[in-house]
């Protein structure tokens, strides 16, 4: 899949609080991976060029650790599934971009998706609300941000989650060897998103969800696609 140069944490830095996500996680099966690359590589070239779109990112799931405690119902598993092969992240400068003409005028322009690749893509998007980032400004310095992602989908109030990662999550992630920062998105209906941007060789083992949240499921990614709007 396609490469890129990975920024640094500063330039997230430059990402306005409220700043946007799209959050879309998909399968797909390992036989038709050379497919995917040049159609979604040219995708995100076009993404790249609606005025707000800050970032594109993809990684590859790496592993998938335990749920938080007490663990998800059979009914409450649906809404976080087991975690998917594919993460892409687009940064955005607040989630209205994707309500633009720009945006919403990209499949016309881009074409849609390869027959190969559409009967085999399955997707689930979230549109994100950053509310905090954690940088860990030692690290940042001296290691570009982020080939590595830990993901936490978790369910819950929000001043239960806001507790749970100031009072444990943070503090026991960030002084993590290669940990570059943690960033919190909500994405509706009592839905979150965190991410720990990671750099190195070394998987910090996550935090376990306390037991008055909802399910929550942690998973590994791994970078293998990242390019910059131009001018950002």
């Amino acid at each position: 899949m396609g490469g890129g140069e990975t920024g640094t944490w500063d330039a997230l830095a430059r990402f306005e609080f409220g700043a946007g996500l799209l959050h879309v996680r998909s399968d797909l099966p390992v036989a038709i991976d050379g497919s995917l690359t040049p159609w979604s590589d040219r995708y995100h070239g076009l993404v790249l060029r609606v005025p707000g779109v800050r970032r594109v990112r993809r990684f590859e799931l790496v592993g998938a650790f335990a749920s938080g405690e007490p663990g998800p119902t059979a009914d409450e598993a649906a809404e976080f599934p087991e975690p998917a092969r594919f993460l892409t992240l687009y940064d955005l400068k607040h989630p209205d971009v994707l309500k633009t003409p720009e945006f919403l005028g990209l499949t016309a322009i881009g074409g849609p998706v390869p027959p190969q690749l559409a009967a085999e893509l399955d997707g689930i998007r979230l549109v994100c609300r950053e509310r905090h980032r954690w940088p860990s400004i030692s690290v940042a310095r001296l290691f570009p941000a982020g080939d590595k992602l830990l993901h936490l989908a978790v369910r819950g109030d929000d001043r239960a989650v806001e507790r749970w990662l100031r009072s444990e999550a943070v503090p026991a992630l960030l002084p993590a060897v290669g940990a570059v920062g943690v960033r919190w998105f909500d994405a509706g209906e009592g839905r979150h998103v965190v991410l720990c941007e990671l750099q190195g060789p070394i998987w910090p083992l996550p935090p376990t969800v306390t037991h008055d949240l909802g399910p929550a499921v942690w998973s590994a990614y791994r970078q293998d696609y990242v390019r910059d709007a131009p001018g950002e």
